[in-house]
């Protein structure tokens, strides 16, 4: 072949070449184009979210202890003349001059409603608070924050799986400026299915509800603790004075420190501690039948101890002593336990101890002398009849009770049962705590025997129920703090029932008042006639 045309068909073959490359190269483009575009397109939607839901907080039989509250209206708004002109005849004039500047924007919007309306444009979602008003319960569920998250109690202790409770959402066709293209159609709303998932608690509704009803009755500042018996779990914890959950900010510098969960924070303990001397005594061989003579005050290292109003009881062995509050008996009885033995007593009993009652969520440890603190004899002697150092939390105190309504076995509070999913089924459940032996049955059945009598003839007679049979003790504790010249007292009565078989442990606690028998004792004698329907 001639040079000249080999040159000519190299020159024809990479022109082709060139050719296709090209083409090649325009296909890419142009399928490149379309893909852009069609996610271009695909992007062109706005959602919102009119609806955050919120797992519901359960009591043991799975009734709502929250999301029960009034119905409110979240909508999905499309800023129309038409949706503006319904807002207008619902709205007050200040609010509507706030929607008007938003509705300027010409992008959906979500807006809380004061009632449902049918206008195209605006999708309504029917929703129930979080909270009913009621106040039930409010100490132990919390409250949540400005921005919806759970701020204390349960709310918070599980606020990252209450969060997860679900939403609604609202998908609009916009435009590239964001401005809906079909006003009040072709919507696609889409609700998740977990909106009813949550916590369940130990607690009963109805017997919480008792609670507070008997505390708000008697007790200006104070707590309520109901256990189940043997297992611990908490049916009631009632702390006085409330607060709204919907408007803490109303209460933040209130008198009183309504805030303040008053059943898991300690205070001075007084007499109903010597269950705890009297358990340290009997396991250390004691007989239940040692005597003393009360003469109203005993001396100790050269200061006096008194009995409560320095009443002279006679000659009292531990039964009585307990049933009447002696004092000075149990300063005379624990001078023959070794102190190290009774220490051990009261934290084998949950003194001096944190109860975990959801993560993060903790009751008091109290405060607890030490050993090198009651080798002062001083200190041993108010130790014996449960003042000094000693605070406890009311829940400390109902432990010490359900550990001797229960053989003598102790087995810590508990609060959370487990988590459950939409359709109310258990994903998970809490462990019960296992019990420790404390003291023997015996010592358990003797101290019942004493509170029995404490209730039938002693200081808490005011409490003893008008149906059925319980046992007590009452406790009356000087805190060394003066208002107006009197000291302010701290009141407690804690005791089981029934008495022959026990199903529930009531403690209550009067920060102030009188007697623990005067004050704490008709709050007892109510929740006990009202639990009579559990056990009769």
């Amino acid at each position: 072949m001639p040079k000249r045309a080999s040159k000519r068909v190299s020159f024809l073959f990479f022109s082709f070449l060139i050719l296709l490359f090209a083409i090649a190269m325009v296909l890419y483009h142009i399928s490149r184009g379309g893909t852009l575009a069609a996610a271009a397109e695909n992007q062109q939607t706005d959602t919102v979210t009119p609806v955050s839901l919120r797992g519901t907080i359960y009591d043991r039989n799975l009734d709502p202890l929250t999301g029960n509250g009034v119905t409110e209206y979240s909508a999905a708004i499309v800023p129309t003349l038409q949706t503006a002109n319904a807002l207008k005849s619902i709205l007050p004039t200040d609010r509507m001059s706030a929607v008007l500047k938003i509705m300027k924007d010409g992008r959906p919007f979500t807006l809380r409603l004061p009632k449902n309306m049918l206008v195209p444009g605006i999708s309504v979602f029917p929703v129930k608070s979080r909270y009913d008003g009621s106040r039930l319960a409010e100490h132990v569920i919390g409250f949540l924050d400005g921005s919806g998250q759970g701020a204390s109690g349960v709310e918070k202790a599980f606020n990252a799986s209450l969060s997860a409770g679900g939403k609604v959402t609202v998908s609009y066709q916009v435009d590239a400026l964001g401005h809906v293209l079909t006003a009040g159609k072709g919507t696609d709303t889409d609700t998740t299915k977990e909106s009813q998932s949550g916590v369940v608690l130990t607690l009963d509704r109805s017997i919480q509800r008792l609670a507070e009803r008997s505390a708000a009755k008697y007790l200006k500042k104070g707590a309520v603790v109901v256990l189940e018996v043997p297992t611990g779990k908490i049916l009631a914890m009632a702390s006085l004075p409330t607060f709204p959950q919907d408007d803490v900010s109303s209460v933040l510098k209130s008198a009183g420190s309504p805030l303040l969960n008053r059943a898991t924070s300690a205070y001075s303990v007084g007499s109903v501690f010597k269950l705890a001397a009297a358990a340290a005594a009997l396991e250390n061989g004691i007989s239940p039948s040692e005597t003393y003579c009360c003469t109203g005050s005993i001396s100790v290292d050269g200061q006096a101890f008194h009995c409560y109003g320095s009443e002279v009881h006679g000659t009292e062995d531990m039964k009585k002593a307990v049933a009447e509050s002696c004092n000075t008996y149990f300063v005379h009885l624990m001078q023959k336990v070794p102190p190290a033995n009774f220490l051990q007593m009261a934290k084998k009993l949950g003194f001096g101890r944190s109860f975990s009652l959801a993560p993060g969520m903790e009751s008091a440890t109290g405060t607890l002398p030490s050993l090198a603190n009651l080798s002062v004899p001083r200190a041993l002697a108010n130790f014996s009849f449960g003042q000094g150092d000693l605070t406890a939390t009311p829940l400390q105190i109902a432990a010490m009770v359900n550990t001797i309504a229960s053989g003598g076995v102790f087995t810590a509070p508990s609060l959370v049962s487990g988590r459950v999913n939409a359709q109310k089924t258990y994903v998970e459940r809490t462990t019960t705590p296992s019990g420790e032996r404390a003291m023997s049955d015996k010592t358990a059945a003797l101290l019942r025997s004493f509170m029995k009598e404490s209730i039938n003839s002693g200081t808490s007679k005011k409490g003893k129920p008008h149906y059925g049979t319980a046992g007590a003790k009452t406790a009356t504790a000087q805190t060394g703090r003066f208002i107006n010249g009197k000291e302010l007292n701290e009141s407690w009565f804690a005791g089981l029932y029934p008495y022959e078989n026990p199903k529930f442990v009531i403690t209550v606690f009067s920060e102030g008042g009188d007697t623990g028998g005067t004050t704490c004792g008709p709050v007892f004698r109510e929740i006990a006639d009202g639990l009579y329907g559990y056990v009769s």
